[in-house]
């Protein structure tokens, strides 16, 4: 009976492992499947993780000198843009612009508008600072050289006299002695004093 009972539990045994074998193979191959799931989603947060790390940058690839110097926005008349693009970046001040607010503003491409950025540097008319914005470089446009204003000697009495050749220092006509710039001196004066409204 011992031996009957061997015989039916090695039979059994015998039995099972085929069935066993399936089972163990579905479960590898879902356990393989459920690796290959996990590495697929470790590389994309790898992937998220290195984008964030590395702020990417608002700027094209290198453009030659020449490329630069040719460079136009077909349709476009270029001395108007280049005047409005320095107006704008002259407005913003010592705050500068970020390049990007300025090409939504001028309506061009982002690849047009820093291209455009480029020349006007190189042409010494802007300057670009890199900065970091939300986690992306860019760049901030300042003006170069600030405008002079020509609103302070736009009422001089110097620019319509009629004696002007003959004004010198030491004449009988000069600016230290003429009424037309002390009056003109003493109206400017009041005006700064005066509060804007």
């Amino acid at each position: 009976m011992a031996k009957k009972k061997e015989k039916k539990s090695v039979k059994k045994t015998m039995e099972k492992k085929p069935v066993e074998k399936k089972l163990e193979k579905k479960l590898i191959e879902k356990k393989s499947v459920e690796k290959k799931k996990l590495v697929d989603k470790k590389r994309l947060d790898e992937k998220k993780t290195i984008s964030k790390k590395e702020p990417e940058v608002d700027e094209f690839e290198e453009i030659s000198d020449k490329e630069l110097e040719n460079f136009e926005i077909e349709g476009l008349n270029m001395e108007k843009l280049i005047a409005n693009v320095c107006n704008l970046v002259a407005k913003s001040g010592d705050e500068g612009i970020f390049q990007s607010d300025l090409w939504k503003k001028m309506k061009l491409t982002s690849r047009d508008g820093s291209r455009l950025a480029l020349k006007l540097e190189r042409q010494n008319m802007i300057k670009r600072e890199k900065v970091l914005e939300n986690g992306r470089w860019t760049y901030k446009l300042k003006i170069a050289h600030a405008p002079v204003s020509t609103q302070s000697i736009e009422a001089a009495p110097c620019l319509i006299c009629p004696v002007e050749q003959k004004c010198t220092l030491e004449g009988e006509i000069s600016p230290r002695t003429c009424p037309l710039i002390e009056q003109w001196v003493i109206t400017e004066l009041t005006n700064i004093k005066k509060p804007k409204k």
